[in-house]
């Protein structure tokens, strides 16, 4: 073939599209890349509108060569693609969180994440578990994910830990107790509870005190203390009425008796008792009749009456035999 003088003018050719990784720990990535012109005479000057081994970001990025010699020019256009396959870094944190009074607690991504980063920033978070509730008391394993800006994701797990600290809320009610014939009685925390509760369950109650003698006749404060299932407890206070109304147990026995030389005599009412009892104690002890004389001579009969010390009476009879034994 036949050259001309003047030479050939350039014919330039890209090295197509560039793919890289980003650089570690930044978003953005070195590129090497090589046009070339074989035909160019004399050989042409290569320049680039961005240098190889410039740093691209992530992403697409034009590139244009330009060969020239003294005949001429000719361009050429390619993309270098920065690729993102770096995942972030998730840093977790252990946190403790305490529940509300109806049971209930709930936290955010941004409570249990340590700083995690990304070079090209982070575009979400998000956690495994949200709501926690009674039955999350204790360590809970929750887990962090965190998405970057080009969609790659890393985890990493933090334990929540959930603490009851609600005490119950405890309600009373004043109640009415009898002794028995042995002037004893007990109460439960049953009878006291007005409909105590707690979110998380209540595990025991107890009433203080809930033995009673005739000494607690009459007005007793007592204390009812309930305890959750987590250990906090709570008191509140009520009004035990201890009455006695069991009557005492009379006992009589027959007695003689001799009219004086005036033709008289008299008794007490310890002299027909034959062991009259009662569980709270004997107040008084009377007899119907306790004066005699020739009229009466022979059997009479006569009512012993005994009153504890709570007012209860009872009444029982016996014989009094009166005898003239006087010449």
């Amino acid at each position: 073939f036949v050259v001309e003088v003047g030479g050939v003018a350039p014919v330039i050719g890209g090295p197509g599209t560039v793919t890289v990784n980003t650089n570690p720990g930044e978003c953005s990535g070195i590129a090497n890349f090589v046009a070339t012109d074989a035909t160019g005479i004399p050989a042409s000057t290569i320049t680039y509108s961005i240098a190889p081994g410039s740093n691209f970001n992530v992403g697409t990025t034009q590139v244009t060569a330009t060969a020239t010699n003294a005949v001429g020019s000719s361009s050429v256009t390619f993309d270098i693609v920065v690729v993102d396959n770096e995942a972030p870094v998730a840093s977790a944190q252990d946190i403790s969180i305490t529940l509300d009074a109806s049971g209930n607690a709930s936290i955010t991504a941004a409570q249990i994440d340590n700083g995690s980063s990304d070079a090209c920033g982070i575009a979400s978070m998000s956690i495994s578990q949200e709501d926690f509730d009674c039955s999350h008391v204790g360590a809970n394993t929750v887990t962090l994910t965190v998405v970057d800006n080009n969609g790659n994701s890393h985890a990493s797990t933090a334990t929540v830990t959930v603490v009851d600290a609600t005490a119950p809320i405890v309600l009373t009610q004043n109640i009415s107790i009898n002794l028995d014939a042995n002037g004893t009685a007990s109460i439960t925390a049953a009878q006291i509870d007005n409909g105590s509760t707690d979110a998380c369950g209540i595990a025991s109650m107890s009433v203080s005190p809930n033995n009673f003698d005739c000494s607690h006749v009459g007005t007793n404060t007592v204390t009812l203390t309930v305890t959750d299932i987590n250990g906090n407890d709570a008191s509140a206070t009520a009004t035990v009425e201890v009455f006695d109304l069991t009557s005492p147990t009379v006992l009589t026995q027959n007695i003689t008796i001799d009219l004086d030389a005036n033709g008289q005599a008299s008794i007490g009412a310890s002299q027909v008792d034959n062991g009259s009892n009662d569980a709270c104690g004997i107040a008084s002890m009377s007899v119907s009749s306790n004066q005699f004389d020739c009229s009466q001579v022979g059997a009479n009969f006569v009512t012993l009456t005994v009153t504890d010390v709570n007012g209860n009476s009872a009444s029982s009879t016996a014989v009094v035999t009166v005898q003239d034994v006087t010449l």
